[in-house]
């Protein structure tokens, strides 16, 4: 990424911290993810229309659930990952999801990802804030590479856990649909739910 695109990454940043989602730079879109309230949709952008993509089944482990599309390969990553990998043709790249539950608080987390991004990525296209869990959550779309698409989905459970959701695809319109689809199924089971204030 060039100095250009950093210092307006930066902006955005800092104009987030203006609206009150972030205290500032430093802690990036942390405050929201650790505010200790359950959103609700209206809150925050609505789920998507779930697409009609094929049957999804569902990947329990004692941790957490999340869906997937039937056929591709699971991997789990210890007792709190899995990664998530299409039968990809050689056409197109496969798509490939990352899950990780993180016991850290989202002020610690999130700031150290996001400056990763923002180093190795050739753009960051766009944020938003998003409701994963009945909890709060904040997304972001970059693209790693040239011809390749990133999504990546930061929910916080308080100050307690931090779970990180990240695909990369080829960019294609029903590829992101199927992989909002997989971030927005995430359930945790290892951590109660944020109550209301």
């Amino acid at each position: 990424m060039d100095f250009n695109t950093k210092q307006t990454v930066g902006k955005v940043l800092l104009s987030m911290g203006a609206l009150g989602i972030v205290l500032g730079p430093a802690v990036v879109a942390a405050e929201v993810l650790a505010n200790q309230r359950t959103v609700s949709h209206s809150d925050l952008q609505g789920k998507q229309e779930q697409p009609s993509l094929g049957e999804f089944a569902r990947y329990d482990s004692t941790k957490f659930s999340v869906d997937y599309p039937r056929g591709w390969q699971v991997d789990p990553q210890g007792d709190t990952g899995v990664a998530i990998i299409s039968t990809g043709n050689d056409a197109n790249m496969p798509i490939r999801t990352e899950i990780i539950m993180l016991r850290e608080d989202p002020q610690t987390a999130v700031p150290q990802r996001l400056d990763q991004i923002v180093t190795e990525a050739i753009a960051v296209e766009r944020y938003t804030l998003v409701a994963i869990d009945g909890q709060s959550g904040f997304r972001v779309w970059y693209q790693p590479e040239n011809g390749q698409q990133a999504l990546i989905t930061f929910v916080g459970y308080g100050n307690e856990q931090t779970v990180v959701l990240s695909s990369q695809y080829a960019q294609d319109a029903d590829a992101e649909a199927v992989v909002t689809q997989i971030h927005e199924s995430f359930v945790n089971h290892s951590v109660a739910q944020a109550s209301t204030p």
